[in-house]
């Protein structure tokens, strides 16, 4: 082996190691400058980790105080429960167990947090209101309360029952709950105020508490007092059924911090919860009678102030905006306002722009889209009624009718492109649209589609109701075509009901011989279809034949006789010289009838 081919084979597996290795080295050169991106968080998640995390205790405390300990008898003292855990963990007991001259009733309760160490801490409070009707010291003794599944003791406290009270001793801290008005309507709106009296004081989670009535969480508002400097806070109540409706507020007063001017602050800690007397509201049902239509639940002083349309000249067909406000000057009753109810009418279509519709407590607009049918001269009215509570009675406030202009038309030919037509000698007939007619044209009972209609499932059944039909009837045909038999009896059978019919008009009347012509030709017909052999071909041999065939006591009746004595009479009317006398057969009208019964039950048998 030369020494350069040697050389060339041992360089090229070098130059190919070579050549992978400068690739992998730049591949992770690029790698590691491109910068790595954060994964994106969602916001929400975001928002969650912030928040400090919420410290359960393992070991659950209760404690007990009364506001005030020391009172007069009759007067309000609160009894305040609280634990450092979650209110729905708090298994409060129904009834407390105290002293006789001692009442209870249940108060306010809530769950608010408090900040420790970057953590935030639960504490439930319980309220209960206790009054004494005597004088002495009470005990409100000790009990259990199941929290976390396990039982913690809620340690006493004594109640001190004076005629009265040492200077200066507190009384119990109660915030104030005022209405507008206490004696209302049902659907009646009343601004509430809660109060906190004194300064540097805020009011959280504040609720009103009872039954019967709705909060408009829209209508808050929270102030401060400049002159009492008391935390105010503004909403609006809604009673929803008649009667007494009892409510009373609660909330918890946040801590404020303030400087002493040397550089230390101090912290200002209301009670945890303070609630209001309960103030009872008297609430009327609305009257019916007296409502005019219209009436959408609005109650208080409305008035129609502003009807405006977009215009006063349109086409037929055209629509045509209408906005109309209402104010009140009540306490909110407009902010769950319903428009007013739009009518149906022949001339016009209205709807109406719900989402276009804006409402406050002291105003709504509402807007409303009117497409003419007809010339019309002027707007539909709109019916709208509200509930005047001072006066006691429905006012009616429709929206009274504004004048327009609807006129027909069309679009006007292009002059332009008819001149052209003509200069080129060739004439063009310009298309446009026809104009609305003047008048509407069908009604319609119902918009619904023809597949949703009660009708429409029988419709669809018709074709597999006549299918089945002449199913059936073929199938019968062929049946009377295997089965003659049958047609021939049912032919007898009526001529056999005519011919009896006959004989009985006979007897009545006294035709001795039209009552023998016809018990004949009766007695033929019924017993012709079982031979089978033309009816005036039968003699009463036959008839005869068939009659001793028949299991029953026809015979013992003496019926074979009777069939004699009528073919005897009828040959000899009609052969004989002297005919026989046929007055003789009437009495034998009752053994006929039998006769004639049995052989009518052998043609069509059960």
């Amino acid at each position: 082996m030369s020494p350069a081919r040697h050389v060339s084979r041992f360089t090229l597996p070098v130059s190919r190691f070579t050549f992978s290795a400068v690739l992998c080295l730049s591949i992770l050169s690029v790698a590691h400058a491109q910068p790595v991106l954060p994964p994106v968080q969602d916001p929400l998640m975001s928002l969650m980790l912030s928040q400090p995390k919420i410290e359960i205790a393992t070991q659950v405390v209760a404690t007990a105080t009364l506001d005030p300990p020391i009172v007069r008898p009759g007067e309000l003292s609160i009894y305040r429960v609280s634990f450092n855990a979650l209110e729905e963990s708090v298994q409060w007991p129904k009834q407390l167990m105290v002293s006789p001259q001692l009442t209870i009733e249940p108060g306010a309760h809530g769950e608010h947090y408090l900040p420790s160490l970057g953590k935030l801490e639960p504490e439930t409070v319980i309220n209960s209101r206790v009054r004494a009707s005597g004088l002495g010291k009470f005990t409100l003794p000790e009990f259990s309360v199941q929290v976390y599944g396990q039982s913690v003791k809620v340690p006493p406290v004594e109640l001190e029952v004076v005629e009265s009270p040492p200077p200066g001793s507190p009384k119990a801290k109660l915030l104030g709950l005022e209405f507008s008005q206490t004696n209302l309507y049902v659907g009646q709106a009343a601004g509430v105020r809660v109060i906190l009296p004194g300064s540097m004081q805020f009011l959280s989670q504040v609720q009103l508490d009872g039954e019967g009535f709705i909060v408009d969480q829209s209508a808050q508002r929270q102030r401060v007092d400049g002159l009492s400097h008391s935390f105010v806070y503004e909403t609006v109540l809604t009673p929803i059924q008649a009667g007494t409706v009892g409510v009373f507020a609660q909330g918890f007063p946040g801590a404020f911090r303030f400087s002493l001017g040397t550089g230390h602050q101090q912290t200002v800690v209301p009670p945890s919860l303070l609630e209001s007397e309960t103030v009872a509201l008297h609430v009327r049902p609305l009257p019916s009678q007296g409502q005019f239509p219209g009436f959408t639940g609005a109650i208080g002083k409305l008035a129609v102030s502003d009807v405006s349309l977009s215009t006063n000249l349109l086409r037929l067909g055209d629509p045509l905006k209408l906005t109309l406000r209402i104010t009140s000057a009540g306490d909110g009753t407009l902010a769950r306002l319903a428009p007013p109810p739009t009518p149906r009418l022949s001339d016009w279509e209205i709807f109406a722009d719900t989402s276009e519709n804006v409402t406050s407590p002291n105003a709504a607009t509402f807007h409303y889209t009117l497409i003419p049918l007809t010339l019309a001269k002027t707007t539909p009215p709109i019916p709208f009624s509200y509930f005047d509570p001072e006066g006691g009675r429905y006012i009616d406030a429709t929206i009274p009718p504004q004048p327009v202009t609807v006129v027909t038309g069309g679009r006007a030919p292009d002059l332009s492109v008819l001149r052209s037509s003509e200069g080129n000698g060739q004439q063009e007939k310009q298309l446009v649209l026809s104009e609305l007619a003047a008048a509407p044209g069908a009604r319609f009972g119902s918009l619904s589609p023809a597949q949703q209609r009660s009708w429409f499932v029988l419709v669809q059944l018709a074709p597999v109701a006549a299918i089945l039909g002449l199913w059936l009837g073929d199938r019968r045909r062929r049946y009377l075509e295997q089965h003659p038999d049958i047609l021939l009896r049912r032919r007898a059978r009526r001529v056999l009901r005519r011919q009896w019919r006959q004989l009985r008009l006979a007897a009545r009347q006294g035709d001795a011989s039209g009552f023998a012509a016809a018990a004949i030709n009766a007695l033929r017909v019924a017993t012709a279809p079982h031979y089978p052999a033309e009816p005036r071909a039968l003699v009463g041999t036959d008839v005869l034949q068939l009659l001793g065939s028949t299991p029953n006591n026809l015979e013992t009746n003496g019926a074979k006789d009777v069939v004699r004595r009528f073919f005897a009479v009828t040959d000899a009317g009609r052969f004989a010289l002297e005919p026989a006398d046929a007055a003789t057969l009437l009495s034998l009208q009752p053994q006929l009838e039998q006769v004639l019964e049995e052989l009518d039950r052998r043609l069509c048998p059960a």
